[in-house]
């Protein structure tokens, strides 16, 4: 039975900090009193099953790799649900107990929402809270029908939601692990000095912050949910009339968001809805850091691509560059001569004229000219001519940067784990491909030039994307484990790509039925999404 908060006293919990962990702390259930170690959803038969944790503590470059059948990568539906359901409520239950907790880490004040322990129960056997035995079902039922909408397809399946959803969990484990590490560090130096590149020091920007972590957890989940198994360009060049509801852009990960969202907005999952939003407010939050971290994963709408670039270079110009322009500047400065007074001043209150006709007072105009060099990736404008800032803060803005580049990378984790997890993800592209190609719904073949098309992705995608994860800092020195793998499997693929091209092409094109051209006869590219 759900307690009520009358039924406890509130200086006697610990509730969970945002930077919770399975990576650090290890215990046998989800509880308030050790918010740390997460476990699998409680089992009515026995002791908690620690699958959660387990799954959480898979090695980066191992996930799915594990000779622990429980946790193993597997084409069994049943097991694929119970993976992503234990993890899904293992985030479910560190956001449930947020909602009750009176301060953010920082010491905030924040609203504590109460009646979301009408979702948690204390298990007699452990004297802690646990999900109750509705949500858990309710858990177990999303994710069920979530699986059961993806398409039997060979690369954009239930299969990769699962790798790239445990690659998402692993990344948020390691983003929490290395700020808690970093924090600790500084508890112990007397000094407080931060030695090194200030960027090379972990800083969790904020995505801790267990709302964020449930986001891109279900981000995850759901990005590929509905993929036809064909490109965007496909879609839009056929008129299919997914294409024509989603007017042409980014058609696939549209789609994905209206049957995720549709689905969750369901009667029978209006519990769970409340659990992860209690209010409009909450929900508006998830529905925005879900509908941004779905549709970057289209890496084939170059706009799109642009725009992120730009947030990017906005919220981490490179530090080389910086020092530069800072140095250009107070060059100039020193050899300008010092204009008169007076038609500074004049120049001034002409600008400001001009602005003032878009605004209703100078004192706003003023502040249009202070940050009207944000205009684009930071401000934007209404009709009304009133700006609207989209990041109050620089550290607003390098979240948002870095949760697009996590989405990324765990989108394309195959590339940056091991070889093997590579080499199986890329036969499953071209048998998704090929499939397209044999229904007469592709442009190209995708035969020709693989193996070269494979080393440019790696050059002009992948590496770049890795090292991102390195320069942002986000997880330290650990950053540098993506670009070190992506790296590595770059080198192999040259060594032993091309073989690994042919026996690729030979044995899906023979198992599919359909002949392939002969390799490099044939312009063809890794097309997007």
């Amino acid at each position: 039975m759900a307690q009520n908060l009358s039924d406890f006293s509130m200086e006697k919990l610990v509730l969970p900090s945002n930077g919770g962990s399975a990576g650090r702390r290890r215990s046998n259930s989800w509880t308030l009193h050790d918010p740390t170690g997460f476990d699998d959803i409680h089992d009515e038969d026995g002791p908690p099953c620690p699958l959660a944790s387990k799954l959480t503590n898979q090695r980066w470059h191992e996930i799915g790799n594990s000779p622990d059948q429980s946790i193993c990568s597997t084409s069994n539906f049943d097991v694929m649900v119970e993976q992503l359901a234990a993890v899904m409520g293992m985030h479910l239950l560190e956001l449930l107990l947020y909602w009750l907790r009176p301060k953010d880490d920082d010491g905030t004040k924040k609203e504590v929402i109460t009646d979301v322990l009408e979702y948690l129960e204390i298990d007699p056997n452990i004297g802690n809270y646990v999900l109750t035995t509705s949500i858990k079902n309710s858990i177990r039922d999303y994710v069920a029908k979530i699986g059961k909408l993806y398409k039997d397809v060979g690369f954009h399946s239930l299969e990769h939601a699962i790798h790239v959803t445990m690659s998402m969990n692993k990344l948020l484990s390691m983003v929490s692990d290395s700020h808690h590490q970093v924090s600790k560090s500084f508890e112990n130096d007397g000094e407080g000095h931060n030695c090194g590149s200030p960027r090379r020091v972990a800083q969790s920007y904020g995505i801790d912050d267990p709302r964020i972590k449930f986001a891109m957890f279900f981000s995850a989940l759901i990005h590929d949910v509905g993929h036809t198994g064909v490109p965007n360009s496909v879609l839009v060049e056929e008129e299919d009339e997914l294409a024509i509801l989603h007017n042409d852009v980014s058609v696939a990960e549209q789609n994905s968001l209206n049957i995720a969202f549709s689905l969750l907005h369901a009667p029978q999952f209006a519990r769970l809805k409340h659990c992860i939003g209690p209010n409009p407010t909450q929900r508006k939050f998830f529905r925005k850091r879900v509908i941004a971290s779905v549709m970057v994963t289209d890496i084939s709408d170059q706009e799109r691509i642009q725009i992120v670039k730009s947030r990017w270079e906005t919220a981490f110009p490179p530090v080389e560059d910086e020092e530069k322009n800072q140095t250009e500047r107070r060059q100039a400065r020193a050899a300008a001569p010092t204009p008169p007074e007076a038609p500074r001043t004049e120049l001034r209150q002409s600008r400001l004229r001009r602005r003032a006709t878009m605004h209703s007072s100078e004192a706003v105009a003023e502040g249009f000219l202070a940050r009207s060099r944000r205009l684009g990736i930071r401000t934007s404008m209404d009709f009304s001519g009133n700006l609207i800032d989209a990041y109050g803060t620089n550290n607003q803005l390098q979240q948002h940067a870095v949760l697009e580049t996590m989405m990324n990378v765990a989108d394309v984790a195959h590339t940056m784990q091991s070889f093997n997890t590579f080499v199986k993800w890329n036969r499953r592209l071209f048998r998704e491909l090929h499939a397209a190609r044999s229904a007469e719904r592709l442009p190209f073949d995708p035969s020709a030039r693989w193996y070269e098309n494979q080393i440019g992705f790696f050059n002009h995608y992948i590496l770049p994307l890795a090292g991102k994860m390195k320069s942002c800092g986000v997880l330290g020195t650990t950053g540098d484990v993506f670009e070190l793998f992506a790296a590595e499997n770059l080198k192999r693929w040259k060594e032993e790509g091309e073989a690994i091209s042919e026996e690729i092409v030979r044995s899906e094109t023979s198992m599919n039925g359909g002949a392939a051209a002969p390799m490099g006869v044939r312009n063809g590219s890794r097309v997007g999404r």
